[in-house]
Formats: C-alpha cells, sequence, structure tokens
C-alpha cells in the first residue's frame, strides 16, 4: 500500500480537475500530479514553476527525464 493515496480528480477543485488533464495530455502520468493535489496550494505553486522551467531551451522530454532521475536519485519509488 502507497503511503499516501492518489487523489480522485472528481474530488478536486475544477482548476485542479483541469490540470490533471493537461498533465495527462502532456506528459501521459498524473501519479505525480495526483499525490501533490493533496495540497492544492502546493499543486498550483509546483504548476507555475513546472511551466516557468519548461519556457527554456531544453526539449519538454528531456526535462521530464531530469525530474524522473531527480526523483530516483532522491529515493522516490514512483
Amino acid at each position: 500500500m502507497p503511503a499516501v493515496e492518489l487523489k480522485k480528480t472528481s474530488d478536486l477543485p475544477q482548476d485542479l480537475q483541469q490540470l490533471i488533464a493537461l498533465y495527462e495530455a502532456w506528459i501521459g502520468d498524473t501519479t505525480f500530479a495526483r499525490v501533490i493535489a493533496h495540497r492544492p496550494e502546493a499543486f498550483r505553486a509546483f504548476h507555475e514553476l513546472y511551466l516557468s522551467l519548461l519556457g527554456g531551451h531544453v526539449e519538454s522530454e528531456i526535462k521530464e527525464l531530469a525530474r524522473l532521475r531527480l526523483a530516483q536519485l532522491n529515493g522516490c519509488e514512483y
């Protein structure tokens, strides 16, 4: 059993439901988003940070690989 349950999308405020749908279409995985959604203010802040990071010159796929590697290095098992 996971330490943190994934939040059901239907239980979230409308703006976060839209972000979850965006992540599904964009990344294809909503695990991180549904975990951080337990703290809606943190999810919104993370999303703003993520958008600002994606505005650079590195492709989003490379940035996603870097995020996954950082999670692995820090013992995040998802």
